[in-house]
């Protein structure tokens, strides 16, 4: 009997012991547990999330249009060279860059004039992702893809007008020739050091046909692990285009096979897992899930970044950063007109009322009221953010906002109200009804298309609609998503228009869309002017610098006084980003070129983040060992029991444990 109830007071305070050991266990985190263990834990995976105003069109680098499609290239991508820091070009896939010089063999041979071949020296580094070796041989084919099949391959036009061949020297070699594409002639081309056509694999495409390429192809290889294959410093995950279709994000993983390693001793490599694209209808939401850590960078719209910006200036929202300056890409809202002859209203093709329509546009009014004063107002084809070649207006050039001169202008054109209705109609002495571009009476009401994705421009484009009126001018518009009006544009059928362009740092780029030789492609208005033309063409095939730039600056004049495009405005880059989950961001006004709007592929800036890793509380050893020590104390004593137990089944009742055994 003493020995039965012995055994029942061991049970009853075993019983507490393991509730209290298994309270006390249950308490301590699982990794101090396995860290007892000997187990070691894999680090966090660690994500740049940057969020986006606009999906990427296109995961075909040949089809996608938008900025936001530019910088997924980017990233997945490499080009001959890239962007720096300061906006300079500096090596990538090509190691070195130069003019071939006239006392090379082969220039001797051909008396090709110099800087008509370009040497391009390659990296021997890099791979393809599905771990294929990147050679000169793919060079060659993507460049000749480019040059002889100028009109289906579109998209890389500025660099790809003026390519005559490309010839594989060796392994490591690549030479490039320019001609003139009229004439059949070899020229200089000034703009060769500079070509950011992203490298796209050879073993993958090179059954396909240019045309599939460049409009059909979905930019993916389905069925296979690496759907995308380049050689950028990031790399697709197997569902990249199931993702891509679901409109929501894209998720790029590091490269870690990336060849800077091995190309650029001492430079940072990117220290973060994967990177993620996020993609917004609402910039409300956007802001939202900045401010909640769902994301760490992100452009915003006027007024979402205004907002942004007076929150953390009174402290309402901690751990974020603004920054609002120049965009590095160039890029500029304009009214664009259509200098074909069709659409509704071809009167506009008289120069006198497109001189009109740019007086009767107080930009100075659209820079502080549409875009918060987070812009400079629009001139010239090129910004001033590239002081170097920007060209300014001067005095007499200048079209002044001057409501009262534009209907003095329009009057004495023969553009005037017959009825009194208030819109000035056709007259028979006016250049539209004696070139017989319209029938008399024709009111000078046009046709305006906006981007149902920028808010804004609706605003402005209602701003229009009063201030032309007072001038005679009414203007219709119609709101069409962006695809939409890529679309209608690019027919050639509209009247006028409100959008965008981007560009390079080299002026090429951007004088090419308003040249005859983008009609058809680039050009979204087809517009023409000998004097332009002429200027262009030397502005290519000028090498020296200071000279280029006299060429360069006339057709910024000329094309200004046409009034083709009335460039409304250069807006700011506005962005916001959270400084307690990546250090690195640096100074984007010192450095401009560590902006995400870095699409030139091998954007510093993801060289520099570093993420910030909050860490695990410290562990507690002495409880983790007193745990540990507890639960053998247990186990030893129910082991000791039963034993015991074992001996006696027959002569006691099973009085168990509450926990059982």
């Amino acid at each position: 009997m003493g020995e039965l109830n012995l055994r029942k007071r061991v049970l009853r305070f075993l019983s507490v012991c393991a509730v209290v050991i298994s309270v006390t266990v249950l308490s301590v985190p699982i990794a101090g547990l396995m860290g007892v263990l000997g187990t070691v834990e894999a680090a966090p995976e660690t994500e740049l999330r940057i969020g986006f105003m606009q999906e990427v069109d296109s995961l075909n680098p040949y089809i996608g249009l938008n900025d936001a499609a530019y910088v997924f290239y980017g990233l997945v991508y490499d080009g001959m060279n890239v962007i720096d820091n300061q906006m300079n070009p500096t090596p990538d896939l090509a190691t070195g860059i130069w003019a071939v010089p006239t006392t090379d063999p082969e220039m001797q041979i051909t008396g090709a004039p110099y800087g008509s071949v370009w040497q391009y020296n390659l990296t021997t580094n890099a791979q393809w992702t599905d771990g294929e070796p990147f050679t000169a041989d793919d060079v060659v084919w993507n460049i000749r893809l480019n040059a002889e099949n100028y009109e289906s391959m579109w998209a890389y036009q500025p660099y790809s007008y003026f390519m005559k061949n490309a010839v594989k020297v060796n392994e490591s070699t690549v030479r490039i020739s320019f001609y003139d594409r009229v004439t059949g002639t070899l020229m200089p081309a000034s703009y060769a050091y500079l070509i950011s056509i992203p490298m796209l694999p050879k073993h993958k495409l090179q059954d396909m046909n240019a045309f599939s390429i460049g409009f059909n192809w979905s930019g993916v290889f389905e069925g296979t692990d690496m759907p995308i294959v380049g050689t950028g410093p990031f790399m697709s995950s197997p569902d990249i285009r199931a993702e891509w279709l679901s409109g929501d994000h894209i998720t790029l993983l590091k490269n870690p096979k990336y060849h800077w390693k091995t190309d650029k001793p001492g430079a940072p490599e990117i220290k973060f897992d994967k990177l993620t694209m996020y993609f917004f209808d609402d910039s409300t939401a956007m802001s939202y899930a900045l401010q909640i850590n769902q994301l760490d960078v992100a452009a915003f719209p006027p007024q979402a970044y205004r907002a942004i910006k007076n929150g953390v200036a009174s402290g309402s929202i901690g751990n974020v950063t603004t920054f609002d300056g120049p965009k590095i890409t160039q890029y500029w809202t304009e009214i664009g007109i259509n200098m074909n002859q069709a659409g509704p209203n071809p009167s506009r093709l008289d120069r006198t009322i497109r001189t009109a329509m740019a007086m009767a546009t107080n930009k100075s009014y659209i820079v502080e009221n549409y875009y918060l004063g987070l812009a400079k107002e629009g001139s010239t084809l090129i910004p001033p953010v590239n002081s170097y070649w920007h060209y300014e207006p001067n005095a007499t050039e200048k079209f002044s906002f001057d409501i009262a001169a534009a209907n003095a202008l329009l009057q004495s054109a023969g553009y005037i109200d017959v009825n009194g209705d208030g819109t000035r109609e056709c007259t028979s002495t006016s250049y539209a009804v004696r070139e017989r571009l319209v029938n008399e009476s024709m009111p000078l009401q046009y046709q305006m298309l906006l981007r149902r994705e920028y808010p804004e421009e609706k605003d402005i484009a209602m701003y229009l609609e009063s201030q032309w009126a007072q001038v005679g001018i009414d203007i219709n518009y119609l709101i069409v998503d962006e695809s939409t009006l890529s679309t209608m544009v690019y027919g050639y059928s509209y009247d006028t228009m409100i959008w965008y362009w981007s560009a390079d740092i080299d002026p090429n780029y951007q004088l090419f869309v308003q040249a005859k030789a983008a009609w058809n492609g680039w050009s979204d208005n087809m517009y023409l002017n000998e004097d332009y033309e002429e200027n262009y063409t030397k502005s290519v095939n000028t090498l020296d610098r200071d000279q280029r730039k006299v060429f360069v600056d006339n057709c910024q004049r000329v094309n200004y006084l046409d009034a083709a495009y009335i460039i409304l405005a250069y807006p700011y880059q506005t962005y916001a980003w959270r400084d307690d989950t990546f250090t690195g961001w640096g100074d984007w006004a010192a450095d401009p070129g560590r902006s995400v709007d870095n699409f030139w592929m091998g954007n510093p800036l993801y060289f520099d983040l570093v993420p910030i890793i909050t860490k695990d509380p410290p562990i507690n050893w002495w409880l983790i060992g007193g745990a540990a020590a507890g639960i053998a104390v247990v186990v030893a004593a129910v082991v000791i029991l039963r034993t015991r137990g074992k001996k006696k089944e027959g002569s006691i009742k099973d009085e168990s444990s509450p926990l059982g055994d």
